[in-house]
């Protein structure tokens, strides 16, 4: 059965691209097929990877023909991971989806094929900060949201006021048939475990630990310099970043932990030649206060 994950936050800027391009190579390196789906005019997700074959279609024909072709499947350098590139450079989507009935369950549709089905495990969409009809297709395509959240204030009350509220009255519209969202699962990203980042995180934590809709993962993404590396390098982040330091955990081990919670059923799951029990491979899990004293990983 394949799972669906969007990227979602009415925030620019946070992180999402960069998630989703590392969650999507973890997976195709842990040997499953993943389809990365680029729903952002401005193609950033598009350009995250060399392509080896870049497909004449991409997500301006899979929206408005209604599936998915192979005309539209780019190849990445990265062996199991596909791509349906961007190339609505002038946001003409936005407006195409406006004028539709189906404008919230078009992109489901295309994507729930038997050429997707036959061909991937998972598929990963993102999308562009400001939420149009667009965005509201991938949500609705989606069986999992992801939402980067980045520990400061302007973050946490865009989350709040923006992409929860957002949400909220799309439930609740009364101009469509009602319809339900899937379940948000926050990633705190750029943590540096300051005193005011702990501060703000342990706010969050309670604050939305007793909220059914929103999940916040218990792995964080640290405010490290691998990931900036690794995006100017165009590769997953668990490819160049193996080795936990006294500051951060790395690259490899935070992104298996991420997906090992996204998705409980590869739990024990590496990248790579490595094998063994997570708890004996990584140690103790990093937490708010820094990461513990533990051995790098060499896949």
């Amino acid at each position: 059965m394949i799972r669906t994950f969007a990227a979602l936050n009415s925030k620019g800027g946070v992180g999402k691209t960069t998630l989703l391009a590392n969650i999507g190579g973890l997976l195709a390196d842990m040997g499953a097929r993943t389809l990365l789906v680029d729903a952002d005019p401005q193609p950033s997700l598009t350009k995250y990877f060399d392509l080896g074959y870049e497909a004449p279609q991409g997500l301006v024909e899979v929206v408005t023909g209604g599936t998915v072709t192979h005309l539209s499947i780019s190849r990445t350098s990265i062996a199991n991971l596909d791509l349906i590139r961007s190339n609505d450079g002038e946001a003409q989507l936005q407006h195409w989806l406006h004028g539709r009935d189906d404008r919230r369950v078009r992109l489901a549709r295309a994507l729930n094929n038997p050429y997707v089905r036959d061909h991937y495990d998972y598929v990963l969409i993102d999308t562009q900060g400001a939420i149009g009809p667009l965005q509201t297709a991938a949500a609705f395509a989606a069986d999992t949201l992801i939402s980067p959240l980045p520990p400061d204030t302007p973050s946490i009350r865009e989350f709040r006021s923006g992409t929860l509220r957002v949400l909220q009255r799309l439930e609740h519209d009364e101009n469509e048939p009602r319809a339900e969202l899937a379940p948000i699962q926050a990633v705190i990203c750029r943590y540096d475990y300051s005193r005011n980042a702990k501060s703000l995180l342990s706010a969050l934590r309670s604050e939305f630990g007793e909220r059914d809709r929103v999940t916040i993962l218990d792995t964080m993404i640290p405010n490290a310099v691998a990931y900036k590396d690794a995006f100017t390098a165009r590769v997953p982040v668990h490819t160049v970043n193996d080795r936990s330091g006294a500051r951060y955990p790395s690259g490899y081990e935070v992104m298996h932990r991420i997906v090992w919670e996204l998705m409980p059923d590869l739990y024990g799951n590496f990248a790579g030649r490595l094998q063994g029990n997570p708890d004996e491979v990584f140690g103790t899990r990093p937490t708010e206060s820094g990461p513990a004293a533990r051995q790098g990983v060499q896949p």
